[in-house]
């Protein structure tokens, strides 16, 4: 069952507003008038998501948005 969760939106629109971001969860906390605490399971099922990569662990960690691969163009559609 999909869960709709607005923190978890909120994320994923401040990264794909902010594409080349890269962000500790107490930095995005800052940003986005949060909690760090609330913040950090929503980082990691996005992780989990493939929508955030994560670098390093801990409280150091950073988050990156990942830009989907969804834009391709089937080979039969591109004019020569």
């Amino acid at each position: 069952m999909l869960q709709f969760n607005p923190l978890k939106v909120e994320c994923t629109l401040f990264f794909e507003e902010n594409p080349y971001t890269l962000e500790t969860a107490e930095g995005l906390a800052l940003r986005l008038g949060r909690k760090t605490a609330e913040l950090v399971l929503i980082l990691e099922h996005l992780v989990t998501d493939s929508i955030l990569e994560k670098i390093g662990d801990g409280e150091q960690a950073i988050y990156r948005y990942v830009q989907p691969d969804n834009f391709q163009i089937p080979r039969e559609f591109i004019w020569e």
